[in-house]
């Protein structure tokens, strides 16, 4: 699990041995962003072998409940409490804004082998965009 939170962090994932497609939304959202993201955003990137409770302690809550009503994946009444989640191929991008800040958690998922499928299976029923 990559945790990616200003432009140092952004510039030693760009060096790693990740996805080319996956360096280019990296890059793609910096240069969205204005550049350094320290006050913007915090981008989680989920790998394989990556657990959901890893992702959980990362991100300080479960992608699997929505905070405001504390229902759960599974649950007859759940709806996601991302703001959206793109499809992009090889990467699942779920985005959380919580105040109105517009501080956004963004956890980019990679959609492959290796990834727990119960959050694939979450990722693919309920995406918004495809790109």
């Amino acid at each position: 699990m990559l945790t990616i939170t200003d432009g140092g962090s952004l510039s030693r994932a760009l060096a790693l041995p990740i996805a080319f497609r996956l360096k280019q939304l990296l890059i793609d959202r910096r240069d969205q962003l204005g550049g350094d993201i320290v006050d913007i955003a915090r981008f989680i990137v989920v790998q394989p072998g990556d657990s959901p409770d890893a992702l959980k302690q990362e991100l300080s809550f479960s992608v699997f409940q929505n905070p405001a009503d504390d229902t759960w994946f599974g649950d007859s009444e759940f709806a996601p409490g991302w703001e959206w989640l793109a499809d992009h191929g090889h990467t699942f991008e779920l985005v959380f804004i919580f105040d109105d800040s517009g501080f956004a958690h963004v956890a980019l998922i990679e959609n492959s082998q290796g990834v727990d499928p119960e959050l694939l299976k979450l990722c693919g029923l309920y995406v918004t965009d495809q790109v």
